[in-house]
Order: structure tokens, then C-alpha cells, then sequence
């Protein structure tokens, strides 16, 4: 059993840094995206530019041609203000190079956003390929994640009797209380206490598992609240603090510690995503991760717990 515990924590730690690794593709997808976004704009504002030099060439050159034929035709300009003909010969040598100067510009300036519409759609083209890319890279990691997670549920399985798994269960949680106290000398975070009774939910939802029922997969009691939640449900912090932990955590999958400056801490479970990592100051409601039913949960979820000093009490006395 000794065996299976030290895998238990290989594990996790592995599912930490794939959920690092996620987050990171995540950035870069987004980052990719907003690149995709800017470069069409760009090769739309081209592409009207294009069609108005050109309408702007060929009112010109009509202009030309109207021109020339008016003076080969009746030996008359269209210039409503042109009366002494006989400087029209002097006239129009100087007017007809005028117009082919013009017309030139145009068209070579038509030519120049050309050639750069090809090398804005070159460039859309490889920022397609690259978020593709990275959109494969984040669907493997996916599977690797869910491979680990179910690795995990098997081991933890194999931790046969209740004692094995609260015992394993308790050691990660002493380790997260050591780090949650270190953030609490340190952390410029809010406190808790003046929000009981008036705490907003972290998650829309109603309570499933109520604190002190039994949570029957073999790690006790819950001690917090399970809220239900909808695919994609936005978690948010009750309060401003530091992140103690964010990862893989037996029993609660992946999880969100927030330490407060006052003894509390807040504890988010069973996420599909996390938002933030540890270490980082969060602000009060802050979108912190992605509701879901990692861990032992078979439907999506939030697991949301209050501690302090390190000891678990009812969160239902604290929410709104």
C-alpha cells in the first residue's frame, strides 16, 4: 500500500504539470487567436483600400478618355471654364501628362496593397496552421490528462479500506495547511470573517452534499459544501487573498486553496480548469476556474470549503 501511495503522488504531480502545461496552451491559443483576429481586420481594411484606388483609377481614367474625345471630336474641353481655344493646343499636352502622372500613382499604389494583401493572407495562412497546432497539442495534452486521472482513480482504488485512503487524504492536507499558514504571514489579502452571513456564492447553484455527510468513496466526510453547477459555470474567489495551491489533489481533483489574512482559507474543488496558479493574489470575485467533476465526483460540480486555522467549518453559515 506504501507502493500505491508513492504513485498516488507521481501522479499528481504529474497532473499538475499537465494542468500548468494547459493553461500555458491556453494563453498561446488565445494569443493566437487575437492574431488571426487583427490580421483579418488588416487584409479587410486592405481589401477596401484596394477597390477604392481602384475606382478612384478608373474615374480618372474615364475622365482621360472623355477628355481626349472631346478634343478630337468637336476641338473642345469639357472644362466648363476653359473659353480661350486657342491655347487648348498649349493646354492639353500639360493636361494629359497630368492625368497619366495621376493615373500612375494610382496604380502603382493599387499594386503596392497588393502585394500586400499576398503577404497578409501568407501570414493568415501560417497563423491558422500555428493555432491548429497548438489547438492538437492542447487535445493530446487532454488525453494524457485524462489517462493520469483515471490511472489515479485505479490506485486509489487499491487503497482498500477507508483508514488507507483518509490517511493519504490527511497527508496531502497537512502539507496544504503548512503552505496555507506561510501565505497568511505574508499575504496583504482580505479577511474573511466580515463576510459571514453575507457571502456571495462562488458558483450558481444548489447544495447537493452538505457539510458532515458522509461522502462514500472512502475519504470520510465532506467537509464543505457540493453545489451543483452547469458545463462551463464560471468559479469565483468569496474573497480576496493568495493562491496556496492550485493542482491535483487526491479527494478533491483539481482544487483552488485561497489563504486570507485573518486564519481562513477557501477551498474550491473537483474544477475542470484552473484560472489561476499558486502564489498569485487574487481580487475578490475573480473568475478563478471552470466548474466540472474531477476527483470522485460523477456529475459537474463545486466543492467549496472554509477553513480556520486550519480546522474545517460550515460554510452554510457563511453564504447568503
Amino acid at each position: 500500500m506504501q507502493l500505491d501511495a508513492k504513485k498516488l503522488k507521481v501522479i499528481e504531480s504529474e497532473l499538475n504539470r499537465l494542468n500548468s502545461e494547459s493553461k500555458k496552451l491556453t494563453r498561446e491559443i488565445a494569443s493566437s487567436e487575437q492574431v488571426l483576429r487583427d490580421l483579418s481586420e488588416t487584409q479587410q481594411e486592405t481589401e477596401n483600400t484596394i477597390v477604392s484606388r481602384t475606382a478612384d483609377l478608373q474615374r480618372l481614367l474615364d475622365q482621360y478618355r472623355n477628355e481626349l474625345v472631346a478634343y478630337y471630336v468637336t476641338g473642345r474641353t469639357l472644362r466648363p471654364n476653359t473659353t480661350d481655344q486657342g491655347h487648348l493646343s498649349e493646354y492639353l499636352p500639360f493636361l494629359l501628362d497630368a492625368r497619366q502622372k495621376n493615373a500612375a500613382e494610382i496604380e502603382a499604389t493599387a499594386n503596392n496593397l497588393r502585394s500586400l494583401l499576398v503577404e497578409q493572407e501568407r501570414n493568415t495562412n501560417n497563423a491558422q496552421k500555428t493555432l491548429l497546432d497548438l489547438t492538437d497539442a492542447r487535445d493530446a495534452l487532454s488525453q494524457r490528462t485524462r489517462d493520469q486521472r483515471q490511472l489515479l482513480a485505479s490506485i486509489s482504488r487499491n487503497l482498500r479500506t477507508k483508514q488507507q485512503r483518509e490517511d493519504a487524504l490527511n497527508s496531502d492536507l497537512q502539507s496544504l495547511d503548512r503552505r496555507i499558514k506561510s501565505l497568511q504571514l505574508e499575504s496583504g489579502g482580505a479577511a474573511l470573517e466580515p463576510l459571514k452571513g453575507n457571502m456571495q456564492w462562488p458558483v450558481d447553484g444548489r447544495v447537493l452534499r452538505r457539510f458532515g455527510q458522509n461522502r462514500q468513496d472512502g475519504f470520510g466526510d465532506w467537509q464543505g459544501l457540493v453545489i451543483s453547477a452547469t458545463d462551463g459555470s464560471e468559479v469565483r474567489a468569496v474573497q480576496a487573498g493568495k493562491v496556496a495551491y492550485a493542482g491535483y489533489l487526491l479527494g478533491y481533483g483539481l482544487v483552488i486553496v485561497i489563504a486570507h489574512n485573518d486564519g481562513h482559507a477557501t477551498i474550491y474543488g473537483h474544477n475542470q480548469s484552473l484560472k489561476v496558479e499558486t502564489g498569485q493574489a487574487v481580487l475578490a470575485r475573480q473568475v478563478i476556474a471552470i466548474a466540472g467533476n474531477t476527483g470522485s465526483l460523477d456529475v459537474t460540480a463545486l466543492y467549496f470549503g472554509v477553513t480556520r486555522n486550519g480546522k474545517s467549518v460550515n460554510p452554510s453559515s457563511w453564504l447568503n
